[in-house]
């Protein structure tokens, strides 16, 4: 059993003793709900009560239970019966499966029909029957013609029965697994309806076996360079380089679905910011300048879309001299915390203290005439108050005594004395404290709660601005927490640049330091570990340039592939630019790339695909999926994920205006979609979660784990860009030809022929026609309107074989040429 299902069975197990005592012949039906089956359902199972309906009418009558899953899906009707009522014809003590129509059932055929009426009535496509003591489970929808009392059902004759098979009960009827649908599997089982047989794959080249390739002459010193210079998107080694090369963005740039996602669902209140000015941000703090009120800003953007960076650029070089001059600025980064989470809000009053200390007192660390300012009241209350006569006595034992109790505050409760401090800030100083909370994002949903809510408690000590830089996954956490709605903020969305652009603004800083005073930049570069010639550096920034800036077919793959976030977008680019695909020292010594490296994409997109190994592997590949990958334990089409892909793509386009949810799909949906072409729910929801994992799809809650049926999907820019690589790039084809399973021993040695021969536009044919072949057999796409778009994402892929190409037509092959760059050649995978 699962980890859930262990821990339901202990429950059932310590519940044991009340339940058998209600189980009791002559106890009426509303006692073996209240003492039997709502303890089973709510206390065993983890039902909510929200889910479950009791006594909703229909035309037939009432149902005792109604289950829902998800936003209010009839799931499951539920026939309750006073204890002793059914009794099965069976002495049988473990689960059974039975004939609806045949004698065991018998007894429970009056409730079998009145089950199914309610189910029916309500769309339900699973019922069962109990008294407390037997159960039975039978399906009361059924497609396949046959009557539903021809069908079979799944049997527990005894409460011990229940005991003996939990991990099945429990699969048939607790919420986790009728979302994920597993009750219908074990159904679709006991009337002989399996899903396909495993089999056995074979692989030109197993990507398991995958081994690294040799690197070029100077690429470790491009591994630095884009270490140091492209990957680096945090730390504090060199901020200057994280400022310069900063993106700026315009608030006016149309806001993603991303940014839609969080306004219809989260924050009503949230407006996408102008990185380069930072101008309503400015307008905020000025706000809480003037009227000396608090505020708390989120500042929302995906991972690494540079929030911290933003900030830092905006109080040291955005913010007008005459406006910082009136701040004290405390960041505190959250990421260097590496203790107990539970004492996490403790550590940062801590750090605060010390920040704060050094921006309001005169002197660091403060002399005692800043900490009596800091303690001016206790210091006037002691002074005129319980300690007069000491003061008047010898004011010299006085103020000796003063400096230990502010010592002690100081030390024992830092709390109390940051908000002296930011009081004193305030009131003292005329200055406003900002407070920035950077890196929550690592850690649980109750610490980004807890230090949220210190933020807003520290509002209470003085004119406080606080900053809270947050991942769009964190703003969903803390709605569902309820930090949200207990306090008010402002919200700022932080848009992400193009690759292009990033990329650009980086070889920009490398070629002004480059062109600095010779010896200066000798310097700078020497402290970054550099090793090679100044001049190399410059042949590497152009090459750089030449590659990913002045190509944009090369930064808007990278930038999809990405999902568009930075630190991914710039690995890829890493990735790319190291691979031995590409050649760097043929870089190097043709100082500007040439026409092999910025025009040729085969080479482009073997490096992406292929980085620094002989073949494909996801196992080191984070960026590229095989999207005709099939399980062989559960094999379905090679092309199911790429028709899923298809059509969310197809719907997204048709809702992006429109509301959030039309451009999600339920995956409950899609699997009722993709049936009907014959796909098996099981299948289809294996290919869903793979597609997510991989982040080629997202859920509408960013922060779900595992997609369940409950949950709604729609494609990412990453999916899009794995449609684009299936349908243009040949090399894509070529790869997932050599690295893929195929469950046919002839076709995997055709295709090492065409490997051995070079022929690799023959080996990417006969691959797609096996794709095709095994997709004909395991999906039957319907000829209706409702599945033209299936029906033209298998066009598409039988549109890339050159054999669906007019006669007569010349295919040049795929990889750049040997030795006559005009008249493309034979050649062998590298």
């Amino acid at each position: 059993m699962s980890n859930l299902a262990d821990n339901a069975f202990d429950r059932l197990k310590s519940l044991e003793t009340e339940i058998r005592a209600s189980l009791v012949i002559g106890v009426n039906e509303s006692d073996t709900r209240l003492k039997a089956i709502d303890r089973i359902l709510f206390e065993v199972l983890g039902w909510s009560h929200e889910a479950v309906f009791t006594e909703p009418t229909t035309e037939s009558g009432y149902i005792d239970y109604l289950l829902t899953i998800g936003e209010r899906r009839n799931a499951l009707v539920v026939e309750a019966k006073r204890v002793g009522v059914l009794a099965p014809a069976t002495k049988a003590e473990r689960i059974t499966e039975v004939s609806l129509s045949g004698p065991v059932v018998k007894p429970l055929l009056p409730g079998i029909r009145q089950a199914f009426g309610y189910a029916v009535e309500k769309g339900a496509p699973v019922a069962a029957v109990t008294d407390g003591e037997a159960w039975l489970f039978f399906k009361a929808a059924r497609t396949d013609g046959r009557p539903p009392l021809e069908g079979k059902g799944i049997l527990f004759p005894t409460l011990a029965s229940v005991f003996a098979d939990f991990a099945i009960f429990a699969e048939l009827l607790s919420p986790i697994a009728i979302v994920d649908r597993r009750h219908l599997a074990h159904l679709d089982g006991a009337e002989g309806m399996k899903v396909g047989d495993a089999e056995q794959h074979y692989f030109v080249f197993p990507p398991g076996e995958a081994k690294m390739k040799r690197r070029d002459p100077l690429a470790n010193d491009a591994a630095l360079l884009f270490s140091q210079f492209f990957s680096r998107l945090s730390g504090d080694q060199d901020k200057e380089m994280l400022r310069d090369c900063f993106v700026e963005t315009g608030e006016s740039r149309k806001a993603d679905l991303e940014l839609q996602k969080i306004i219809q669902k989260v924050l009503n209140n949230i407006a996408p910011i102008s990185t380069d000015s930072g101008g309503a941000l400015q307008v905020e703090l000025e706000r809480a300048m003037t009227s000396q009120r608090s505020e708390t800003v989120l500042l929302i953007g995906n991972k690494g879309s540079g929030k911290s960076t933003f900030v830092d650029r905006f109080f040291d070089q955005i913010l007008p001299l005459s406006i910082r001059e009136r701040c004290v600025v405390a960041r505190v980064d959250l990421g260097n915390y590496h203790g107990d989470p539970s004492r996490i809000v403790s550590w940062a009053i801590l750090q605060l203290r010390d920040i704060l200390e050094a921006g309001v007192c005169s002197n660091d660390p403060p002399t005692y005439e800043d900490l009596q300012g800091i303690f001016f009241r206790e210091y006037q209350r002691w002074k005129t108050g319980s300690r007069r006569p000491l003061y008047e006595r010898d004011r010299e034992l006085f103020k000796e005594q003063f400096g230990v109790h502010m010592e002690s505050r100081r030390e024992n409760h830092p709390d109390e004395y940051v908000r002296l401090l930011l009081e004193w800030a305030s009131s003292g100083h005329k200055r406003l404290p900002c407070l920035i909370f950077d890196n929550t994002d690592q850690f649980s949903v109750e610490v980004q709660d807890a230090v949220y809510q210190l933020a807003h408690s520290l509002e209470s000590a003085g004119a406080v601005f606080n900053i809270v830089p947050i991942t769009d996954r964190t703003i969903w956490r803390l709605a569902k927490a309820g930090a949200l709605q207990s306090y008010s903020a402002k919200s700022f969305y932080l848009p992400v640049p193009e690759a292009k652009e990033i990329i650009s603004r980086r070889v920009t800083f490398l070629k002004a330091k480059l062109r600095a005073e010779p010896n200066a930049a000798k310097s700078y570069f020497s402290r970054k570990g550099f090793q090679i010639e100044v001049n190399n550096l410059q042949m590497l920034a152009e090459a750089v340039e030449k590659v990913f800036v002045e190509n944009d077919y090369v930064s808007g793959l990278i930038g999809r592939l990405g999902n568009f976030d930075i630190r991914r977008m710039l690995k890829i680019a890493e990735r790319i630019f190291l691979s031995p695909e590409i050649k760097i020292d043929e870089i190097i010594k043709s100082k500007f790339g040439g026409p092999s490296v910025t025009t040729d994409k085969f080479r482009t997109h073997r490096a992406l695909i292929k980085g620094e190994y002989d073949r494909f592997t996801e196992v080191e590949n984070d960026f590229i999926t095989n999207v005709f990958e099939t399980n062989p334990q559960r094999p379905g089409s090679p092309l199911l994920a790429f028709y899923i892909l298809w059509v969310l793509r197809q719907r997204l386009n048709s809702n992006r205006s429109k509301d959030v949810d039309a451009a999600h799909w339920l995956t409950a949906d899609l699997a009722d979609y993709f049936e009907r072409c014959g796909v098996p729910n099981e299948v289809l929801l294996e290919a869903v979660r793979r597609l997510y994992e991989r982040r080629l799809i997202e859920a509408l809650d960013p922060n779900v784990e595992v997609i369940g049926m409950a949950d709604k999907v729609s494609i990412k820019e990453s999916g899009v860009a794995h449609i684009e690589l299936v349908t243009t790039s040949t090399v894509y084809v070529e790869q997932m030809g050599t690295t893929t399973g195929i469950n046919d021993l002839s076709v995997r040695d055709e295709l090492r022929v065409r490997v051995r021969g070079g022929a690799f536009l023959e080996l990417r044919d006969i691959f797609l026609r096996y794709l095709l072949k095994v997709d004909s057999i395991r999906m039957n796409i319907p000829s209706t309107p409702a599945y033209a778009q299936v029906t033209e994402a298998r066009r598409q892929v039988k549109a890339i074989s050159s054999t669906e190409r007019p006669a007569g037509k010349r295919t040049p092959r795929a990889g750049p040429p040997k030795k006559q760059p005009r008249h493309p050649g034979r050649f062998r995978l590298v």
